[in-house]
């Protein structure tokens, strides 16, 4: 009498060409589909990592250039020798268009910031501040109105008196970081679209394999939301692991820089970014797999 060995349970096996890839429970399928998708998540977690670290350069320049930008003042001073002519200059200042208020900084608040800069020495504050020359505060409305910085300008010299350039220069620094973020939300949204379409072909790839399973459940009377619906959350999962894994890749850009962030007054929180990255992954994902799961049809409507 012959025994025969009994036969091991195997997993189910699918050939493909000359190649087999092995199912798992659930419908997953290792390669060549799970390496499509793990190259997506790679490939959307360094675009998101890339959307980040834009976003942190942004909030660090703003951080760096100060908070002037949320109250834009410009401050103008007049010689003593000058003084006489100072109420005149003040109108003329306020009725340039695009200037808010002016403010005449008197003697005793230049005598106080004196000895605050001072910090309590033995120098003699009201001495250096009676050398001042006279300040005036000049605020400016916020959308500022075009050339209002040439004209205060052109007017403080021709009264002989003279601006500060270099708050200028940071007035006009703030209107190319606003110029820089609009760039910034427009790359954002070339990015999120690319990285749609990568989760789109991803798991239309994946789709496709299972073009039998799908095809089997809608005969059996599966509803379209029935059947998208793990395709939809493989994309949220998808986009929200690389949101998470764009959130980890910051952490040594952000350690590498924090010698120049304490150099520079600027202080950038990496925990800020985690749940913004995670969600915009998610919505990236979820679209994405919304995409790929689009032409999902009934059979009866193919009949």
């Amino acid at each position: 009498m012959k025994i025969f060995p009994k036969k091991k349970n195997k997993p189910n096996m699918k050939m493909n060409g000359n190649r087999e890839s092995m199912r798992l429970p659930g419908g997953w399928q290792l390669p060549p589909f799970g390496v499509h998708q793990i190259l997506a998540l790679v490939i959307v977690a360094v675009a998101l990592w890339s959307v980040a670290v834009l976003w942190l350069a942004l909030q660090g320049a703003e951080q760096w250039v100060g908070t002037w930008q949320q109250e834009v003042k410009v401050h103008v001073y007049v010689d003593q020798k000058h003084s006489d002519s100072i109420a005149t200059l003040q109108k003329e200042l306020n009725d340039i268009e695009g200037v808010q208020s002016v403010h005449l900084i008197s003697r005793d608040e230049t005598h106080l910031w004196m000895e605050k800069w001072l910090g309590g020495s033995d120098l003699d504050a009201e001495g250096f501040s009676k050398h001042l020359p006279e300040s005036i505060e000049v605020s400016l409305t916020e959308p500022r109105a075009k050339f209002v910085l040439d004209d205060i300008k052109s007017t403080v010299e021709a009264r002989n008196a003279m601006v500060n350039d270099d708050e200028l220069q940071l007035v006009e620094a703030g209107d190319v970081l606003s110029t820089i973020q609009n760039l910034a939300w427009f790359a954002t949204l070339i990015l999120g679209m690319a990285m749609a379409l990568i989760v789109s072909n991803t798991l239309r790839m994946i789709l496709l394999a299972r073009a039998e399973e799908v095809h089997l459940m809608r005969l059996m009377g599966a509803k379209e939301w029935f059947v998208r619906l793990p395709f939809v959350l493989e994309g949220l999962l998808l986009g929200g692991g690389a949101g998470f894994l764009a959130w980890l890749l910051q952490w040594p850009l952000l350690w590498f820089s924090s010698g120049w962030q304490v150099g520079l007054g600027v202080d950038l929180s990496g925990w800020a970014l985690l749940v913004p990255l995670v969600f915009c992954g998610g919505i990236v994902g979820g679209i994405g797999a919304l995409i790929a799961t689009a032409n999902i049809v009934s059979p009866e409507s193919e009949a």
